[in-house]
């Protein structure tokens, strides 16, 4: 493996949103739904002639939306395939950023690592501001992550994002967090009905199906969220009026959130990585506050508010 580009900014010297309490824990300001943003990448990243091998990589066809790499099994899919020795060293070059970017992840956010699971990794070589894609897969629409394929079961979804365009920056917008988004919009959403029992009851058997599958399902908690993040992208209320905030991410940064309680778009940019990672309820900081805990709660009130 070639030399790659070395991060290494001290975690006191990370930047944060404006109006964030920059005392709170790294975690606790991630899981309130904040973006924590690097100037500077602090895990390495593709330098040199493996950053210009990753830059020629191309989307095979209109019918994959990203190049995505699974660390489980060692795949990569959606590129065009050259020969095998160019699908092999990207396979390699993945691997790489994987471990490293999970090496680094570790010791910045220890309590997580004891029960997460690596999800996949996504390569966005696209130019995003004139991508064509059909509505709820847009990617300049303001959103709350959901997996269609990937359902996470009740668990967190964190990502980590790097620019490793040479010259361009990436642009970002953000908005309120899933607990707004969810007392303003749920019921319109489709919120489920039943009371909080019930509910939390229905995501934790999801979790335990999900480590003896015959094949993976979703539980009540994927189906709402699935049917929120379409949802959002649809409200042209909250698509125009809801608050906003823009971010420019430029060439060499990195930024982390648990997306699906950061609500987001992408304006503009190509040439991005990313790794995303199922996060336990249990290995929160603040679990009260996750997407699930946070329906189980509106799922109470509302049976409530229906039954007076």
């Amino acid at each position: 493996m070639r030399p790659w580009n070395r991060g290494g900014r001290a975690m006191s010297e990370m930047p944060v949103a404006s109006g964030a309490d920059s005392s709170l824990p790294f975690e606790e300001r991630l899981e309130r739904g904040e973006v924590v943003y690097f100037p500077k990448s602090p895990f390495p990243t593709p330098a040199d002639a493996d950053h210009t091998f990753l830059l020629q990589q191309q989307l095979n066809g209109p019918i994959h939306k990203n190049i995505g790499y699974d660390p489980a099994t060692g795949k990569a899919s959606g590129f065009v395939r050259g020969n095998s020795d160019d699908a092999e060293r990207l396979r390699d070059l993945f691997a790489e950023f994987s471990r490293t970017t999970t090496e680094w992840l570790t010791k910045a956010l220890p309590r997580y690592h004891a029960d997460w699971q690596l999800d996949r990794i996504s390569y966005r070589p696209e130019e995003e501001a004139t991508r064509r894609l059909r509505h709820t897969s847009r990617n300049d629409l303001l959103h709350v992550d959901a997996f269609p394929g990937r359902p996470s079961q009740g668990r967190r979804i964190l990502r980590v994002f790097a620019n490793v365009n040479p010259s361009e920056p990436r642009i970002w917008v953000t908005s309120s967090p899933f607990a707004a988004l969810l007392e303003k919009y749920g019921e319109a959403a489709g919120l489920p009905r039943g009371n909080g029992a019930d509910w939390l009851g229905r995501v934790r058997e999801g979790v335990v199906r999900l480590f003896r599958p015959s094949k993976v399902q979703r539980s009540a908690y994927d189906s709402f969220m699935l049917r929120f993040h379409d949802y959002l992208k649809r409200n042209e209320d909250f698509q125009e009026r809801g608050p906003k905030r823009l971010w420019t991410f430029p060439p060499g940064s990195a930024w982390l959130a648990f997306t699906d309680t950061c609500s987001h778009s992408v304006l503009r940019g190509r040439y991005a990585l990313e790794h995303s990672y199922f996060v336990s309820p249990h290995v929160l900081a603040l679990p009260d506050e996750s997407p699930p805990a946070l329906l189980t709660r509106a799922c109470a009130k509302t049976k409530s508010l229906r039954a007076a």
